[in-house]
């Protein structure tokens, strides 16, 4: 009897109707905005590289270190017995079709400060190229490499001075080594100085940056490149991302890869003062709208002392144009190229005058 009641339950379980699921095979409208960024991603993402740094090291001393996998080794010589071994990894930009391509100097800097001896770059479409790194630059955490192939993708640089807070914008890389990957999100802020480099102008994403994103780019909505993504706030040792991504702006690094590519150091304007923005109480009383630095020091027999520029000045403008603060100021005068001339304007016991400082290069040390 048991036996019959359950084939009867199965016999009536069969005889239900099956069940089916709608699906709506229309193909997405990415011509209606913001639906899909799908077109303009698979423009820029082929210019957009993995990169690699490799050492030369006995095998004797790559057996007695823990973890190394087959997946970590680029080459072994027999007849030296030392083994090419992957120690980097980060993310790069192609920005010029004969193969030059941007990412960060820590991304081929290896732990005891020396430049890693090879590189190694992998595209989007799987090919390798090995890289030469044909120079860094210290202060702003800029380097720049070149492949020995023509024709290449590759990625324009937009006008960062004119992005705003709230502009879309994408991190792309390769974070993690999980293969390339991109992120969305706006921009949080411009002119960061969380004290990285010596000379820094962040612009402050929450696009996900992660480790290994280091060098790659972070784009505007129609593809071009606004920053290289560099550093990441967290919270604790080895944390993740926080939704605190800082960014080089593109107009910093064209102008350090311009001189890398072509064979010049990156020389920094220098007129030889320093200064501190005025509080705002001081400012408010003053009826200054814009940003304002007092004088503090002026270098003896600099650009500043030779243009009559004094302690406690207090300087409102440059080159007629307000500017925020005194990271702002100084930055615009690391900007300029020696002999440039830069306009001060300036508030001295209560009076605006105008002055012309001539720009300098900066001292080795300064």
């Amino acid at each position: 009897m048991r036996r019959l009641l359950i084939v009867l339950g199965l016999t009536l379980c069969g005889s239900l109707p099956a069940v089916t699921f709608d699906a709506d095979t229309r193909q997405l409208n990415r011509a209606v905005v913001g639906a899909s960024y799908a077109d303009m991603l698979s423009r820029i993402t082929p210019a957009v590289v993995s990169i690699r740094t490799t050492a030369t090291l006995p095998l004797d001393y790559v057996r007695r270190l823990r973890g190394i996998t087959s997946s970590d080794i680029k080459d072994y010589d027999k007849k030296t017995g030392e083994v090419q071994l992957y120690i980097g990894q980060g993310s790069g930009a192609i920005v010029h079709p004969d193969g030059y391509i941007i990412t960060n100097r820590h991304v081929v800097m290896l732990a005891n400060n020396t430049m890693a001896k090879d590189a190694y770059v992998t595209l989007a479409d799987r090919r390798e190229f090995k890289a030469k790194v044909l120079g860094v630059d210290d202060n702003t955490d800029i380097a720049l490499l070149k492949v020995e192939e023509r024709n290449l993708p590759y990625a324009h640089f937009c006008d960062s001075d004119k992005v705003r807070v709230g502009d879309v914008v994408f991190a792309i890389g390769n974070p993690m080594g999980v293969g390339l990957s991109v992120s969305s999100g706006i921009i949080s802020a411009l002119g960061r100085s969380p004290g990285l480099n010596a000379v820094e102008d962040f612009i402050q994403t929450d696009a996900a940056i992660n480790p290994g994103n280091s060098g790659g780019p972070l784009i505007d909505f129609e593809g071009r490149i606004i920053g290289m993504n560099s550093a990441i706030r967290t919270q604790g040792q080895g944390g993740g991302n926080i939704g605190i991504g800082y960014s080089i702006p593109s107009n910093l690094i064209s102008l350090v890869a311009a001189d890398l590519a072509n064979g010049r150091k990156f020389l920094r304007g220098f007129v030889g003062l320093f200064g501190e923005d005025l509080k705002s109480e001081d400012a408010a009383k003053m009826n200054l709208r814009g940003g304002a630095v007092v004088v503090q020091d002026v270098t003896d027999k600099s650009p500043a002392m030779k243009c009559g520029l004094r302690p406690s000045d207090i300087i409102v403008g440059i080159d007629g144009k307000t500017f925020e603060n005194w990271n702002e100021l100084r930055l615009s005068v690391v900007k300029r190229k020696p002999g440039d001339v830069i306009q001060f304007t300036i508030i001295r016991q209560g009076l605006r005058s105008l002055l012309n400082v001539t720009v300098a290069e900066r001292p080795a040390g300064t």
